[in-house]
């Protein structure tokens, strides 16, 4: 927690984002509300995405005690889900159209088959578990 004892607050206009809600100043107008909803389902989709990534990279920086800083926030088969999916799907091959799901669904496949499933799945509407059932019938 910072100095003064007060949790971390991001604000994006009269909106202030905290790890427990929203705070909203005054009345703003409905305009004012697009980009502040669109931010906080940006987050919710990039999470996992940030945070395997970030794992992976104080992994590779600090050796496992890094993970230690994330003790208690969520579990630790979480972490190693979000750190082994981002570290399996290279940045290139992520689609953000397709979930986290989807693309935790295509792993263990090399790059050219994530990348075929995951524009399969893009082009055809494929649910995650539709890409999950084609995933495990081309490795099988």
């Amino acid at each position: 927690m910072p100095e003064n004892n007060r949790p971390p607050e991001m604000h994006v206009g009269p909106f202030r984002f905290t790890s427990v809600g929203v705070r909203i100043d005054g009345k703003p107008s409905v305009e004012a509300w697009k980009g502040p909803l669109q931010f906080a389902l940006w987050c919710q989709k990039a999470g996992p995405w940030w945070i395997g990534d970030l794992l992976n990279a104080g992994d590779d920086a600090f050796g496992e005690t890094f993970y230690a800083m994330c003790e208690g926030a969520i579990s630790g088969d979480q972490l190693n889900r979000y750190a082994s999916v981002a570290r399996r799907v290279p940045i290139r091959n992520r689609r953000p159209s397709q979930s986290w799901s989807a693309h935790a669904a295509v792993a263990r496949l090399d790059d050219a088959g994530q990348r075929r499933l995951l524009a399969l799945a893009e082009k055809n509407g494929w649910s995650s578990e539709e890409l999950r059932a084609e995933a495990r019938r081309v490795t099988t």
